[in-house]
């Protein structure tokens, strides 16, 4: 029989084989008995269960971050389990249930460590954000495209104030009955918005051609305090849009207003017009946006500087009453 290499394990237990040694009772490195101490942590039945623990610097080594966890808080100077929980705004229970590594004692909370402090809810935000991209998706779906980039101005009741210069000239009815005297500029004005104030009372474009300034009416201020369309209707500020190729009555919707704050106020446009109103000043493909005033205008123009929209189905969008 041929004698092969063997390893200095082997021959160790062959030499306390000799001696008369188990060798589960040995050091096999030095050849020496084991102690009793040693030996009796094996001597368990294999049910048996043998209690150890860690050190607080090595147990907090294997924790590893909680993927259900959103949010951490740093341990630094005199933090404790309760000024932690406090801070975050949660209960004592609530920290210990976010952090079972900690005991109940808060004994083992470690300094330059971090703890959750707010539980991650994987399922609502998801939720929410397939809510939100499918309301989008629907709303846009439910709304058809009118108009492609359509001209967009605004247009407002004269002021008197605003227009000082020229020569004195008479505003008149239809009939020719004169209303008043105002400056050339204002009169152009009046022409140009359709709707104006003169002293008290308010005028509109009657329905005749304008010749001399011979086109006037006046406007039940009390009942109609923001003048009268072309169509005889109320002019409802932020509300009514001129066009000459969209329906009478039609509601629309123009994203690129949605979110405009109203001068003067905290309220927020949503968007939502209704078309009620022509204009001879200029041709299809255009809308013009009722302010109410020219210092709304020179507000809402220097802020966002549009001059061509998109227009859709208004839809459900709904109709706001910016002036209460």
């Amino acid at each position: 029989m041929q004698l092969k290499a063997l390893s200095l394990t082997t021959l160790g237990l062959l030499f306390l084989a000799n001696l008369g040694v188990r060798a589960d009772e040995s050091d096999l490195i030095s050849g020496e008995p084991l102690s009793e101490s040693y030996l009796s942590a094996f001597d368990s039945n294999e049910d048996e269960q043998v209690d150890f623990e860690l050190s607080e610097e090595i147990a907090h080594q294997f924790i590893k971050r909680a993927d259900d966890c959103s949010k951490y808080d740093t341990v630094s100077g005199m933090d404790s389990c309760t000024s932690i929980a406090k801070k975050h705004g949660i209960s004592l229970d609530t920290f210990y249930d976010l952090n079972p590594h900690v005991n109940r004692a808060c004994t083992n909370l470690l300094r330059g460590k971090k703890y959750c402090v707010t539980k991650n809810d994987h399922s609502q935000p998801a939720l929410m954000k397939r809510a939100k991209k499918s309301n989008k998706k629907s709303s846009k779906q439910s709304r058809k495209k009118i108009q492609s980039q359509s001209a967009f101005t605004y247009y407002w009741i004269a002021q008197p104030n605003d227009y000082k210069s020229g020569k004195k000239v008479s505003v008149k009815t239809c009939n020719g009955k004169t209303i008043a005297s105002v400056s050339e500029d204002y009169a152009d004005a009046l022409v140009m918005e359709g709707t104006g104030v003169i002293g008290s009372k308010i005028v509109n474009l009657g329905d005749c051609s304008c010749s001399n300034y011979k086109c006037f009416e006046t406007v039940n201020r009390k009942s109609d305090p923001f003048g009268l369309t072309s169509y005889d209707s109320p002019l409802r500020p932020f509300i009514t849009v001129a066009s000459n190729d969209i329906k009478k009555g039609t509601k629309i919707y123009v994203p690129q207003i949605a979110g405009w704050k109203i001068p003067g106020s905290n309220k927020k446009h949503n968007g939502c017009l209704l078309v009620d109103d022509k204009s001879w000043s200029f041709k299809g493909h255009h809308i013009d946006f009722y302010v109410y005033s020219k210092k709304n205008y020179r507000t809402m123009d220097s802020a966002h500087k549009i001059t061509k929209v998109d227009i859709y189905e208004g839809g459900n969008c709904k109709l706001l009453n910016y002036m209460s």
